[in-house]
């Protein structure tokens, strides 16, 4: 569902860092992935071309978003009280929309 987006980069931390994310991410996507690589990890196409293409500027602004997450959540409670998958993607949705309405009346 990413690929109606078009995006330019991929950001993820060490852990989603296998070959078939790069994969999918390179093939699919049409994208560049920023994750940075595992200590052990030696072999894989895309793992090989990613340790030539990874920019740590580009990495370094996950922080800003994991640090907007961690205002949400701070903010509006840590878990979603939904039961369903579908309710609790709405829930998500709805507190991003209260964040950013939250965050405009602060700025003026």
């Amino acid at each position: 569902n990413i690929k109606k987006y078009k995006p330019k980069y991929i950001l993820a931390d060490r852990a989603y860092d296998t070959e078939p994310i790069r994969k999918c991410i390179n093939e699919e996507a049409k994208a560049e992935d920023q994750i940075p690589l595992k200590t052990r990890a030696k072999t894989g196409h895309y793992r090989l071309k990613s340790k030539k293409q990874f920019n740590q500027e580009i990495y370094s602004r996950r922080n800003n978003v994991e640090s907007i997450f961690s205002v949400i959540k701070r903010i509006f409670n840590r878990t979603n009280r939904s039961r369903s998958l579908q309710l609790s993607n709405k829930e998500t949705k709805l507190k991003n929309t209260i964040y950013n309405i939250y965050r405009s009346t602060q700025i003026q």
